[in-house]
């Protein structure tokens, strides 16, 4: 039965309404974070070839949690394509900008649809890609600390003063990750999570075993790698020479907490005020504290640049269609 013209419009007005409610965000933190790079950094001089570099090397990393997702989405029941799996990952990062975070989950869900997976089961993919990861960036912290260790970070809590220390910090997100995405256990919050949704059964779900499990932990363990390469690329487009080799576990360690640490202080749009934080705290060893602040600004203009250049080219390079005999 054919659909009443007016659906389609419909579908394109919402999809309008979203691809401009994620364009105001984005612009918004641009506007925001450039304005304080220039206030922070006004007298440093960038090498805009490492930027480019350290942009590269963020994408890369992304498309390596994207591969996982769509080894995820091949393990459901609605398989889709690694091409356009990973083309909707990338594009629906531009999504996180917006508070709540939920709009991740509706760009993916809306660019898979026509690819034949279920939105059911392209949200759950994608929470467990994000714990996944989560779990990677923890244990990838965890090691980079103790290969460079670094005074603890201070966090102050009402009068006192409680020191942390990050490796403790990061193997505690780690291994609490790890275990929400461990297969006996994801299935059960799965369910949890899907009650108040009608229609949304267990056959939404992908097939979680330990060897998906394994398979994203070194997806994305290679991931976290290219993400704090990216800020060693950044810190080298500002501080002439970069930081000494013996820094880099430290500076991908320090990539990592702060991303997870973002993730699970969920208050702020796309990790927004603790990632640089601790960016912040964790930088000042390597290149001072106030080029661990200018540092951190610009890895973060970086990145959304990158998304939004990457999301740029994959909105007009769409993959074929699926034919209806293999839906």
């Amino acid at each position: 039965m054919a659909r009443p013209g007016w659906t389609k419009w419909v579908k394109r007005a919402l999809k309008a309404l979203v691809g401009l409610l994620v364009l105001w965000a984005v612009e918004r933190h641009i506007v925001r974070t450039w304005h304080d790079l220039r206030e922070r950094g006004h007298s440093v001089h960038v090498d805009p070839v490492w930027m480019v570099a350290g942009g590269a090397l963020y994408v890369a990393g992304l498309s390596l949690f994207g591969v996982f997702y769509g080894r995820i989405l091949k393990a459901s029941k609605s398989p889709v394509a690694y091409t356009p799996a990973l083309r909707a990952y990338l594009i629906s990062h531009l999504g996180k900008y917006v508070p709540g975070k939920a709009m991740v989950v509706v760009m993916r869900a809306g660019l898979l649809s026509s690819y034949g997976a279920r939105p059911a089961t392209a949200a759950f993919a994608t929470l467990y890609e994000t714990l996944t990861m989560m779990a990677a960036g923890g244990f990838v912290a965890a090691l980079g600390f103790a290969l460079r260790p670094v005074p603890p970070l201070n966090l102050s809590i009402r009068e006192h003063v409680i020191p942390v220390p990050l490796l403790l910090l990061s193997l505690g997100l780690g291994v609490g990750f790890w275990l929400l995405v461990e297969p006996r256990v994801f299935p059960r919050l799965s369910k949890l999570a899907s009650m108040p949704f009608p229609g949304v059964g267990p056959e939404a779900l992908p097939a979680f075993s330990q060897r998906l499990l394994a398979e994203g932990m070194l997806w994305s363990i290679a991931g976290w790698v290219l993400l704090g390469l990216s800020q060693v690329a950044v810190i080298r487009a500002i501080v002439p020479g970069g930081p000494a080799l013996a820094f880099w576990p430290l500076v991908v360690a320090s990539v990592a907490l702060a991303t997870v640490a973002g993730f699970a202080v969920a208050i702020f749009p796309g990790g927004l005020v603790v990632r640089e934080g601790v960016l912040f705290a964790t930088l000042a060893p390597v290149v001072g504290t106030d080029l661990a602040v200018v540092s951190a600004l610009a890895l973060r203009l970086t990145w959304v640049v990158a998304e939004l250049a990457i999301a740029a080219v994959l909105s007009v390079v769409r993959p074929p269609l699926p034919r209806p005999a293999d839906l």
